[in-house]
């Protein structure tokens, strides 16, 4: 988020020429099939689970539209200014708007969901930036945001991240049995593990949104299920495809399309006891992995293997892509001077079909190399519960990948130092990953994050394996399809005439 003040007229116009709704009717049904159960509890977290419905309910103050950081789409807020010490914010709240319930939306409502973030319990990515904020309502229409670090490379990502949410009923968040908020529909039905159905807010804040009157989120579990609902014509997008069935489905006669949303980042993450505990190990494990088979058979070619965490920009040490090339032979040889061969090898992923076939070709190659790999594979909320209590082992893991590497540094659970679920710690590490949050942008920002990323291609606990978009298929009758890291940008979304 740039420093100065943005105007929301001329930032709801730059949205509204990015979303095509021409030929919109009004009205409709719109069927969502993923391949995970919705998951009230985690509102304040992103994920696949609550991709298709959660940012109908719940609205942030911005959105972030792809890596656009400089123009923000407002939502729940209308304006915002950032001091010229990038270390102060303020934010002009919409009036006028309720939450489900009728009751009206004010500042100490923003207080209240940044300060549940920061709870125990809280699921929220964003704790280590939080965590350094001072929020104040400094107005029935206004908040004020006061930060020991810079906050320009984390704002509008951290403002976007977290839907405000509604303190008469957060607590029932949990159970699913009270789900409001001040988004364009409403909760019309919730059936845990099944199903999650959503109807138009007739007392939006926007009267010409939303377009649809009905969206139904639907649990199919399976690829292959998914792809029958999808050419049945009962659902008309699907998230949770193999990369193979989702072109399956698009590459024929013209009726669904891929739609590429943000960028997820898949990597190995190792822990540093047993046989890992001697770094050598670690980097033979870089070498083993064949990256470009991934690329090829998982994900039919889209991404890239470059082994780096950041978004291409200013601070991207190009000179540092595929320090990992796939090298069995030099692989071996390490495992064998660190006498680590035969060590066993658990590895825990979230049972997927996709992840699945990533772990298939990392056990080939790690067997390849003298290693005997094993599988643990667990439902979503098992893995995330077992990597949030530190007992992750070695994981799989995929990340949205976010803008600054400011952000990566403090809200990337494989990266930052707190809430931290890899195993890996060092007094270096900690100074290195300080410096990418202190630095900001810039030529300091650049030459810190050069410096961490140098150490951690060293020290080799976490291999990047694959930077892929993330896909869902839809139907071209569904039209102002917009995803954003918080999940479907509803509003926007109509069935064509």
């Amino acid at each position: 988020m740039t420093a100065g003040c943005q105007s929301a007229v001329k930032l709801e116009r730059q949205q509204a020429a990015g979303v095509s709704t021409a030929s919109c009717r009004a009205g409709g049904t719109l069927v969502a099939a993923s391949a995970q159960p919705p998951i009230p509890g985690r509102v304040l977290a992103q994920g696949a689970a609550n991709l298709f419905w959660v940012r109908g309910v719940f609205e942030p103050l911005i959105s972030v539209k792809g890596s656009d950081l400089a123009h923000p789409v407002p939502l729940l807020a209308t304006a915002w200014k950032v001091g010229g010490d990038d270390r102060t914010a303020t934010i002009t709240l919409r009036d006028g708007v309720t939450f489900h319930s009728g009751r009206p939306f004010t500042s100490a409502d923003v207080v209240y969901t940044f300060k549940q973030a920061l709870t125990p319990a809280s699921p929220s990515n964003d704790k280590q930036i939080i965590s350094g904020w001072r929020i104040k309502a400094t107005g029935e229409h206004e908040v004020t945001i006061e930060s020991k670090t810079p906050l320009s490379p984390v704002l509008a990502s951290v403002l976007d991240d977290t839907p405000i949410v509604d303190s008469q009923t957060y607590k029932d968040l949990a159970d699913g049995s009270k789900i409001i908020g001040t988004g364009p529909y409403r909760l019309e039905r919730y059936q845990p593990g099944a199903q999650i159905t959503l109807v138009r807010n007739d007392r939006y804040w926007d009267k010409t949104l939303p377009h649809l009157d009905r969206i139904e989120n639907v649990v199919i579990s399976d690829s292959t299920a998914q792809l029958a609902a999808l050419r049945s014509g009962r659902a008309q997008v699907a998230s949770g495809l193999t990369t193979q069935d989702a072109a399956t489905v698009t590459q024929k006669g013209g009726q669904f399309q891929l739609n590429e949303g943000q960028n997820v980042l898949y990597s190995l993450v190792l822990d540093t006891s047993g046989a890992f505990a001697k770094k050598a190990v670690r980097q033979a494990v870089g070498y083993a992995i064949d990256r470009d088979r991934i690329k090829q058979q998982v994900f039919s070619g889209l991404g890239n293997t470059s082994g780096l965490l950041w978004l291409t920009g200013s601070a991207y040490p190009k000179d540092l892509e595929n320090a990992y090339r796939y090298t069995p032979d030099r692989a071996r040889q390490l495992i064998e001077e660190a006498g680590a061969s035969g060590a066993e090898v658990p590895i825990t992923i979230i049972n997927n079909p996709q992840l699945q076939a990533v772990y298939q070709i990392i056990a080939n190659n790690l067997t390849d190399i003298g290693l005997k790999p094993t599988l643990v594979a667990l439902p979503a909320p098992d893995y995330q519960a077992r990597l949030a209590a530190g007992k992750g082992g070695n994981y799989l893991s995929f990340r949205g990948q976010v803008p600054s590497p400011s952000l990566v540094a403090q809200t990337n659970p494989d990266v930052r130092l707190q809430g931290a679920h890899r195993t890996f710690s060092s007094s270096e590490y900690t100074a290195l990953v300080q410096g990418v949050i202190q630095a900001g942008g810039g030529q300091a920002g650049a030459e810190a994050v050069r410096k961490l990323t140098t150490y951690m291609l060293d020290q080799a606990v976490q291999h990047v394996l694959v930077t892929t978009p993330a896909i869902t298929a839809k139907s071209t009758a569904v039209q102002g399809f917009s995803l954003v890291s918080g999940g479907l940008l509803s509003r926007e979304t109509c069935l064509v005439r």
